[in-house]
């Protein structure tokens, strides 16, 4: 008896994955906008940050409703790849900018594009959970994404140091691609309304919603770096 289904296990893979990427890029951003941005200073990198999360408060809850509401399961699996695909870039798109407004309007972006991901992904594993282990899935989850933060912050700095930032910046992004082919497998999981209608399991989904709210996990998502 397997002790996850597969739909967890690639969504625990998935978490792993791009939390070490961006991982990397955690413990050097700021001073990456230090060397590299004209002008770059604290003030900067603080600025930079509040961009993120400003992107992140006003849009998240409209995106999470927008979810809620619209095709069952599909619409959160097409989030949470096309965010993906939007975050892997960024950083490549850092290695391109000069000027501290660049970076402001990457790093809202960067919060935008994490709205999309960030409750795709806790939709689709709050739906998938096994029964009986909703602490065991979602504290593994937290295991992988700590382990995962813990080992990219030593090792981004390490490379960062001995290669430069064009070197983390490409594998940042080459990770976050890597996770999008992760993604990929739970198409089949991810029910439209009318499949899940038809096989009789829209309320069992949404009652697990409403007794595993995501919002309420203590989870460490890639956040601003």
């Amino acid at each position: 008896m397997t002790i996850v289904n597969r739909a967890i296990k690639f969504l625990v893979l998935y978490d792993f994955v791009v939390n070490f990427g961006f991982g990397l890029l955690a413990p050097i951003f700021a001073v990456f906008i230090l060397q590299n941005i004209a002008g770059g200073s604290l003030e900067v990198i603080g600025t930079a940050t509040a961009c993120y999360w400003i992107a992140r408060i006003t849009s998240t809850v409209p995106l999470s409703r927008f979810m809620d509401k619209t095709d069952g399961e599909r619409d959160e699996f097409y989030f949470a790849v096309v965010g993906t695909m939007i975050t892997a870039s960024i950083p490549l798109l850092y290695l391109t900018v000069s000027l501290p407004w660049h970076i402001y309007v990457l790093q809202f972006i960067y919060g935008l594009a994490n709205s999309m991901v960030v409750p795709g992904w806790r939709i689709l594993f709050t739906d998938h959970i096994d029964k009986g282990k909703t602490g065991f899935e979602w504290s593994m989850d937290d295991i992988g994404v700590g382990l995962a933060v813990a080992l990219s912050a030593y090792i981004g700095a390490i490379i960062a140091e001995k290669f430069g930032f064009t070197i983390i910046m490409l594998l940042v992004s080459l990770v976050g691609y890597i996770g999008i082919l992760l993604l990929l497998p739970l198409n089949e999981h991810s029910l439209t309304l009318s499949q899940l209608k038809r096989r009789k399991k829209l309320h069992s989904v949404r009652i697990r919603r409403a007794y595993n709210p995501p919002t309420k996990q203590p989870k460490i998502k890639f956040g601003a770096v």
